[in-house]
């Protein structure tokens, strides 16, 4: 007897087992076994769908930064947010995570990746990953 079923994920899954000389034992058993397989495969699905529906609401990946507000997209990859101008690393961005700007303060000049350089840091807020640190000028 082979019984087979969808998964919550949409993929294909079959199980044999071995029949009996009994067609009414058969009968049953796949009943009971069909029964089963449907309520953990309902419960697991409704689980799944209940954190797959909160995670929805929580988006990864961090859209580009909307108008309102004083916002802008950070800009290299794995850049360092520190807990002063030039201090320890609290944190990092990432190219198009949006940056809320809080305060701008003098700090060590850095060399920016476009050949100038500049003293300014901005005191930030990755709005992805709510790190709150200072950046440099460059990168903003």
């Amino acid at each position: 007897m082979i019984v087979s079923a969808v998964t919550h994920k949409g993929e294909f899954a079959a199980w044999a087992f071995p029949l009996s000389r009994s067609r009414r034992y058969d009968y049953d058993m796949t009943k009971s076994l069909v029964a089963s397989i449907a309520v953990v495969t309902l419960a697991f699905g409704a689980i799944t769908l209940g954190s797959t529906a909160h995670a929805a609401e929580a988006p990864v990946v961090a859209a580009a930064c909307d108008a309102s507000g004083p916002h802008t997209d950070f800009k290299g990859t794995d850049i360092r947010m520190r807990n002063k101008p030039g201090g320890d690393e609290v944190g990092w961005a990432s190219q198009g995570d949006c940056a809320y700007l809080m305060q701008t303060d003098p700090g060590p000049r850095i060399d920016c990746p476009d050949g100038s350089n500049t003293t300014a840091w901005h005191l930030v807020r990755n709005e992805r990953t709510g790190v709150v640190g200072y950046v440099s000028a460059c990168f903003l």
